[in-house]
């Protein structure tokens, strides 16, 4: 199949700001089904348990929102929470959602522990995998993995700080895995992964193997989803779409940008990394519409930087594809 692909800005106008529409089409898919259900899904990433005072009531907010919109399901992208029992609050407020859930693991989320821990805390059935809902399929992929000495290494336990060039790789088996779904599957596809699969920066070091694979099949994937980079950005690449999923809860900021004059005191003294935290004000999450007819629309949160932002603190501009905002853009698709 030809695909046809541009990529237009249209403003919105809000009380507060003008806010960008990005709209990506492409030739209509062959792989609907006649008998296809539209389908609703919300999705949230890094919202970082264990570094933000807040994070249960961002995680809350999501919730509420999910089950005012009567979503078909939730999907959180990873650095959720550790499989502390301490966490266990957190997991409940996750639980209130009684639709299906699902799970993609994050690289801070074997900070303490093995992957077959957070497999046990969050009940998730495998560290990838996937799913159809409403004649579409879903792939959720695991980046979490070091490649070191012709070997591919768990994350486990904190082990996987080490030099960088080792870390962020999905091993071979997991793709052979990936291309024979690919292969299989005759419905549209979405992968979810918590890691990019393209980014230059902070993406899975060996995204030219899977980028291959997904290549060859790009006429069944309407887009690629991940968190992680904490960034709100889209990129087009020979026929496939990858959005990113900003964090629901802040940007990391270096040593020389960081500030304790956010929150009180008391909160710096618990959390340890809250200074390095440049928050948003409100969490950020978005929901996705897949229409059988050939749309995906995805509705982003934008909100604004709990002040002194990171810009007002000092930090100058990253380059275009890792630029921070407090949101998360909107999406429409054909295909």
């Amino acid at each position: 199949m030809n695909r046809r692909k541009f990529i237009n800005r249209l403003g919105i106008g809000t009380t507060a700001m003008t806010l960008p529409t990005t709209m990506l089409s492409f030739t209509p898919s062959n792989f609907i089904k006649e008998d296809s259900k539209s389908l609703v899904f919300g999705i949230i990433a890094d919202i970082h348990k264990d570094l933000m005072p807040d994070a249960n009531k961002r995680l809350e907010a999501f919730i509420s929102e999910a089950q005012r919109r009567n979503v078909d399901y939730i999907i959180q992208l990873g650095d959720f929470c550790m499989a502390d029992s301490k966490n266990k609050d957190f997991m409940a407020i996750w639980e209130t959602f009684k639709g299906p859930k699902y799970h993609v693991l994050g690289n801070h989320d074997m900070d303490k522990n093995s992957k077959e821990e957070m497999l046990q805390f969050w009940g998730m059935p495998k560290t990838y995998y996937s799913y159809d809902f409403h004649n579409f399929h879903f792939i959720v992929l695991d980046a979490n993995f070091m490649y070191k000495d012709g070997e591919f290494v768990d994350y486990e336990k904190s082990n996987f700080y080490v030099d960088s060039k080792y870390r962020t790789f999905i091993d071979d088996s997991q793709i052979e895995w990936l291309e024979a779904e690919l292969k299989a599957t005759k419905l549209p596809t979405i992968i979810f992964s918590h890691q990019s699969l393209w980014h230059y920066q902070w993406g899975v070091k060996n995204r030219l193997a899977i980028q291959k694979v997904m290549e060859t099949y790009k006429e069944k994937i309407i887009c690629c989803m991940n968190g992680h980079n904490h960034i709100d950005f889209h990129h087009h690449q020979n026929g496939i779409d990858y959005i990113e999923i900003n964090s629901a809860s802040y940007q990391w900021m270096e040593e020389k940008y960081k500030n304790t004059s956010r929150y009180p005191k008391e909160m710096y003294d618990q959390y340890r990394w809250l200074p390095n935290l440049a928050t948003y004000k409100d969490p950020l999450f978005a929901f996705a519409s897949v229409d059988p007819k050939g749309s995906f629309s995805l509705e982003g949160v934008k909100s604004q930087w709990v002040a002194p932002s990171p810009y007002d603190s000092g930090m100058p501009k990253n380059v275009y594809g890792s630029e921070y905002s407090a949101e998360i853009s909107d999406y429409n698709l054909k295909f």
